[in-house]
């Protein structure tokens, strides 16, 4: 009984050390989640609002890595704040506000390995976000319009070992560059293999 409880502890103990050794390895999936400061730049007909709007959101990430250096992810993300701009006169306030309600993505990431648990990479994909837009005048009341608009999406990050199949993330990510919406984010989160 105790040469078993001693074998368990043994594999045990070999199989959480080399868990960091497959967080670059093919076959492996992993997940995550991230804290998201937007920056968003909105133009209606032609002129751009000369304010950046700077709303928040939550983004999971899920993934499969195809080999040390290449995986592919998709992600989820949900607005967590609006951005309000608020103007006055002294007398009429005018305000306009920016929410991301939604952020879906699929993602190619390149990884380049620092050491056995830690990486710095570079993304490119397709994103599509959806958010709403709401303007508010004294004596007129609000208005909202929801907008959803998709594109390229491009970005780097790295992703710094803590622990077992624990990373720390941090990312620059170009959710959407069009005309109309210019959308990027700084995003900060954890990473966990499975």
């Amino acid at each position: 009984m105790i040469n078993k409880i001693i074998m368990i502890s043994v594999i045990s103990t070999a199989s959480l050390m080399s868990s960091n050794v497959l967080a670059g390895q093919p076959g492996v999936v992993y997940g995550g989640i991230q804290y998201a400061s937007l920056d968003a730049t909105i133009s209606v007909d032609g002129t751009t609002i000369p304010e950046d709007f700077s709303p928040t959101a939550l983004i999971g990430r899920i993934g499969s890595n195809i080999n040390q250096n290449f995986s592919i992810e998709g992600r989820l993300g949900l607005g967590l704040s609006d951005d309000t701009i608020t103007a006055t006169d002294g007398v009429d306030t005018a305000s306009l506000s920016v929410e991301l309600d939604t952020l879906i993505g699929v993602y190619g990431i390149g990884h380049i390995m620092l050491n056995e648990t830690s990486s710095v990479y570079g993304l490119i994909g397709f994103s599509k976000l959806d958010g709403t837009i709401t303007a508010y005048l004294t004596n007129f009341g609000s208005a909202s319009i929801s907008e959803d608009e998709s594109g390229l999406s491009y970005g780097i990050g790295a992703d710094i070992g803590v622990g077992n199949n624990v990373a720390l993330n941090l990312e620059y990510v170009q959710y959407l560059n069009k005309s109309d919406f210019d959308v990027s984010a700084l995003a900060a989160g954890v990473k966990f293999g499975f």
